[in-house]
């Protein structure tokens, strides 16, 4: 994968040499609770975010998964995560060569616009040239989310600029007032946290299934401890699969009544949500293998706030 870069500034219009489409998902950005509901149907799961908007989730264990982002106060979509190939995300199909869409994406180190009375200012990293570049696309951003190993579009996310601000994916700098992160209870975090580990379970199988793997049943005890292991790591502020208080993930496993012929686990900390942190662990060598494997049949995840945990078991034949 090769993106092209410019020095130019992401002000105004579209920066891209594709055509806003006037079908497919984007053109449900603005949309109400009715529109989304008269098109998709009743949704399969409606999942809580610290971001002002909660996730209408449709597709589940499908090529059709997309979460249809809905504004708290408003009630309008706000943003579209797609992960499904046969979701309309044209011209951004998913499962597209890397090439085919770079060849008309300019890129650049920084996209600066104004919001409100504020200037804003996003610079990027090469990696995320690489993995998740940011387009402006008709009044709103496009995230592109890329499975660098084989250069493949694996899932697109549509955002407004507010939601794109709020979240903070790519380092910030700006002049003037942006929205405040709201304060938020533990019984809300609770309810985020539990929503966010089934989308990140979700999304891991539909990928597997992309991929040949077989699919992974939940595990409601691997889970258990993959939370305790996430909010130890928040809590005691420590990255590592080895803890000082409950072990490494065998002691944690086995007090969590789990008895294995195989393990594995990933860990994640400052991601902004499921599919950020999903996209991050495909990316990373060791983590891919976890998320691919086919010795594991069952994965537990936990969810504390941003630090994520996932525990992939082969339980033990008796």
């Amino acid at each position: 994968m090769d993106p092209k870069k410019t020095d130019n500034l992401a002000d105004g219009p579209t920066q891209t040499g594709f055509k806003v489409p006037d079908k497919g998902l984007y053109t449900f950005m603005g949309k109400t609770k009715n529109d989304i509901q008269k098109k998709f149907g009743k949704p399969e799961r409606i999942d809580p975010t610290p971001y002002g908007y909660k996730w209408w989730v449709y597709g589940i264990g499908t090529e059709s998964y997309v979460q249809i982002g809905l504004d708290n106060d408003s009630g309008k979509v706000t943003t579209i995560y797609a992960l499904g190939k046969e979701l309309m995300t044209e011209p951004f199909g998913i499962g597209k060569h890397s090439d085919d869409i770079y060849k008309k994406v300019p890129l650049s180190d920084t996209v600066s616009f104004k919001y409100d009375q504020a200037k804003i200012e996003f610079e990027f990293t090469e990696d995320d040239l690489m993995v998740r570049p940011l387009i402006k696309f008709g009044d709103s951003w496009v995230q592109l989310n890329f499975d660098h190993i084989t250069d493949r579009l694996m899932g697109v996310r549509y955002m407004t600029p507010e939601v794109l601000i709020k979240q903070k994916p790519y380092t910030l700098t700006f002049r003037g007032k942006i929205p405040e992160e709201p304060k938020l209870s533990d019984e809300k975090w609770q309810a985020i946290d539990q929503a966010t580990a089934k989308e990140i379970f979700d999304m891991t199988n539909i990928l597997r299934h992309r991929y040949n793997v077989n699919q992974l049943d939940w595990s409601a005890s691997a889970s258990g401890a993959a939370f305790q292991h996430s909010k130890e790591m928040s809590v005691k502020n420590y990255f590592s699969h080895d803890s000082k208080w409950q072990g490494d993930l065998s002691k944690r496993l086995e007090k969590a009544g789990v008895s294995f012929e195989a393990a594995g686990e990933n860990i994640a900390a400052q991601y902004t949500d499921a599919s950020a942190v999903v996209l991050g662990w495909l990316n990373s060598e060791e983590h891919r293998k976890n998320m691919l494997s086919d010795m594991f049949t069952e994965l537990g995840v936990g969810v504390y706030h941003d630090y994520y945990t996932q525990d992939f078991v082969h339980p033990f034949q008796q």
